[in-house]
C-alpha cells in the first residue's frame, strides 16, 4: 500500500516537472514570436516612411527640373539667371506666360524645410526687351522635408558647357552668362523617430532655351 502511494507521488512529481518544462519552452517560443512580429512591424513602418520620402523627393525633383528647363534669356547676350547660389536660384522662364513675356522665378528652401517657388509676371505696360517685375510674386508650394546642408549637399550646382567642375557660388555676372546646365540634388527626410537614412535624388538639367539663344560673345 505504501509502495502504491509512493509511486503515485513520484508519478505526480514527474508530471509537474514536465508541465513546468513545457511552460518554460512555450514562454521562450512566444518571446521569439512576439519579437519577430515586432521586428516585422518595425520594418514595415520603416519601409512605409522611406517610400513616403521617396515620393516626396520625386515630386520635388519633377517640379524643380521642369521649371529650370524653361529658363530663357530676355534678350540675346544676357543671362537667363538673375542670381544663383547653392540653395537658391532666380531666373527668367517661359513658364505659363501665354499672355505676356517671360516670368521671373525664384526657387528656394524656407526655414521650415519647404521648397517654395515664387513667380513674378511682367509689369503691365512693360514690353520686350525692357520687362520689369515690381509686383508681388505669387508663391507656389512645391514640397517638404528638404534637409540639404548648404556646404556638403548644395541643392544647385552650375556648370559651363563641356565642364564637369561646378562653378563657385554665388555666381558672378560672367558665370551667370556661362551657365549651360544645372545639377539639382535633393535630400529628403521626414522627421520621424525611426533611424532612417534620408532619400537623395540627383538630376542634371540641360537648358534648351539657352542653347537656342546663345550669347553673341
Amino acid at each position: 500500500m505504501t509502495r502504491l502511494f509512493r509511486r503515485r507521488d513520484e508519478r505526480g512529481q514527474s508530471s509537474m516537472g514536465e508541465v513546468m518544462v513545457t511552460v518554460l519552452l512555450l514562454g521562450i517560443v512566444m518571446t521569439f514570436v512576439y519579437k519577430a512580429i515586432d521586428t516585422t512591424q518595425y520594418a514595415i513602418a520603416g519601409e512605409t516612411a522611406r517610400l513616403a520620402n521617396l515620393d516626396e523627393a520625386r515630386t520635388l525633383m519633377a517640379v524643380t527640373t521642369k521649371d529650370l528647363r524653361t529658363a530663357t534669356r530676355l534678350v540675346p547676350g544676357t543671362s537667363p539667371f538673375v542670381a544663383a547660389s547653392s540653395n537658391e536660384v532666380t531666373f527668367y522662364a517661359n513658364l505659363n506666360n501665354t499672355t505676356g513675356g517671360p516670368r521671373k522665378i525664384r526657387i528656394f528652401v524656407d526655414p521650415s524645410s519647404e521648397l517654395v517657388a515664387q513667380a513674378w509676371t511682367p509689369d503691365s505696360g512693360s514690353v520686350s526687351p525692357n520687362y520689369t517685375y515690381t509686383g508681388t510674386p505669387a508663391p507656389r508650394y512645391v514640397g517638404r522635408f528638404v534637409t540639404n546642408t548648404t556646404t556638403a549637399q548644395p541643392i544647385f550646382q552650375y556648370f559651363a558647357q563641356n565642364s564637369t567642375t561646378p562653378m563657385t557660388t554665388p555666381l558672378s555676372a560672367a558665370d551667370l552668362l556661362a551657365v549651360y546646365s544645372v545639377k539639382v540634388t535633393l535630400v529628403v527626410r521626414k522627421q520621424t523617430t525611426l533611424p532612417l537614412r534620408p532619400v537623395t535624388l540627383v538630376n542634371q538639367v540641360r537648358l534648351p532655351n539657352v542653347d537656342y539663344q546663345p550669347p553673341s560673345s
